[in-house]
């Protein structure tokens, strides 16, 4: 979970918990409740100040970063936890964004 990998991290990097608070301009408290993994699902923005202050990039900081065109089971079961989440909707804009980047792709090359 990214609050294991955060605490982790922190942890070799010699920090403690209000410095990397501080450092990344977060909450004392809501930092602590992410390493314990009482909040689970922090912001996109949270992860990024986190990330920069432990001077690493968001993606190494989730665990996502893999060789290159390589999916980690981490992103695909991230994105799988926010696809079963969506309404029909949201689903049909999703495939429609997709539908554009792959169109975008074959016309850049």
């Amino acid at each position: 979970m990214i609050g294991d990998r955060i605490r982790t991290i922190r942890v070799q990097k010699r920090m403690t918990l209000s410095n990397l608070a501080e450092k990344a301009n977060v909450t004392k408290s809501y930092l602590s409740n992410i390493e314990r993994n009482i909040s689970t699902n922090p912001t996109i923005e949270f992860v990024e100040k986190v990330a920069l202050a432990l001077n690493m990039k968001p993606e190494s900081l989730l665990g996502w970063e893999k060789g290159e065109n390589e999916i980690s089971e981490n992103s695909f079961l991230y994105v799988k936890k926010y696809l079963l989440t969506m309404d029909d909707e949201q689903l049909v804009e999703l495939k429609d964004y997709i539908d554009f980047i792959l169109w975008k792709r074959r016309n850049l090359n």
